[in-house]
């Protein structure tokens, strides 16, 4: 491959009689599993292992790419090896770029103060952020970093992580400390009930949409929230859950924190509340389906029927994105 327009950074430039050595350096720290091209100064075409630096023996081509050279029917002729060689070294720097770009990406979320120690905030919770469908309590007014920094203080500080419906599920429950902060469902009674709006809608184009229903929140009142339930996710869970999607598997990759904040609602229990039926079934389905892949419990489904009998969440748009 051509040394220009290959960004240097990903791949070292070997000048002197000891490339080889460096070669097998660079392709080992690039994570190739054959080998790597290396471009030298002004030249403009690849370096042929077999010829450089007056050396033609298959055995030193052999101590780099032990694999080229393994049990070879016939002997490999110069120009077929460096076509192979730069076939190889574009694929092992398409891997090397896409790891750059997820390693950059997590340096900005730890320096936009999204990452901490022991909590990152996952790319589903910010939703309550920024989607004006999401369906429950939403924070589009407050810094995300700021709410992540006050998550580990109040952890710090004694509130610990309580048992979700999982191994995986944890919960922090502190007081709320997002001013103007309303519950994300409310109870239906007879003098609101008449308000209720109900359609199909999904959270992702990836998922199926299931039919929901809700409140919209310009009709009706809504109290505030006295506690937030955050809701985490082991960082070994969410990756379980890309790797069974196909369309969660290009995301940049997950900070090295070990719980990922994937949903907050405001309420006024300092307790769990349950989850919503449908929410239990999708996770049945499998993380191919956008679950979490948990069978159903039916104490707890019935619990939820129960609760979700009487409560629906709320929406400031027109209609939600999934339950």
């Amino acid at each position: 491959a051509p040394h220009t327009g290959m960004q240097g950074r990903a791949v070292s430039l070997v000048s002197s009689g000891t490339y080889l050595a460096s070669l097998a350096h660079t392709a080992g720290r690039l994570g190739c599993t054959r080998s790597v091209v290396v471009t030298r100064g002004i030249r403009s075409r690849p370096f042929d292992p077999l010829h450089h630096s007056g050396s033609s023996s298959t055995a030193s081509y052999a101590s780099v790419f032990p694999r080229h050279c393994h049990r070879r029917a016939a002997p490999e002729t110069p120009e077929t090896g460096r076509r192979r060689l730069s076939l190889s070294a574009a694929a092992c720097l398409t891997r090397t770029l896409t790891a750059t770009a997820a390693m950059a990406r997590i340096s900005d979320e730890e320096a936009s103060g999204l990452v901490g120690d022991v909590f990152f905030l996952d790319e589903f919770a910010m939703r309550q952020w920024d989607d004006p469908s999401y369906g429950g309590t939403r924070f589009p007014g407050f810094d995300k970093a700021e709410f992540v920094r006050r998550i580990h203080e109040a952890h710090a500080a004694g509130a610990g992580l309580v048992d979700g419906y999982a191994p995986f599920c944890k919960h922090v429950f502190v007081p709320n400390f997002v001013a103007a902060t309303k519950v994300g469902a409310i109870a239906i009674t007879k003098e609101n009930q008449h308000l209720l709006r109900s359609g199909y809608s999904a959270r992702s184009a990836a998922e199926l949409p299931v039919l929901t229903r809700w409140f919209p929140e310009a009709d009706v009142e809504i109290p505030d929230a006295t506690f937030l339930d955050v809701i985490l996710y082991s960082r070994g869970q969410l990756e379980l859950e890309r790797a069974a999607m196909a369309s969660k598997q290009e995301r940049p990759a997950l900070p090295d924190a070990p719980w990922g904040i994937i949903s907050v609602k405001g309420q006024t229990e300092d307790y769990e509340c349950p989850m919503t039926p449908i929410t239990i079934m999708r996770n049945a389905l499998g993380r191919d389906e956008g679950g979490s892949g948990v069978p159903v419990d039916r104490e707890k489904y019935d619990a939820s029927v129960e609760y979700h009998t009487h409560h629906a969440p709320l929406v400031a748009a027109d209609s939600p994105n999934g339950e």
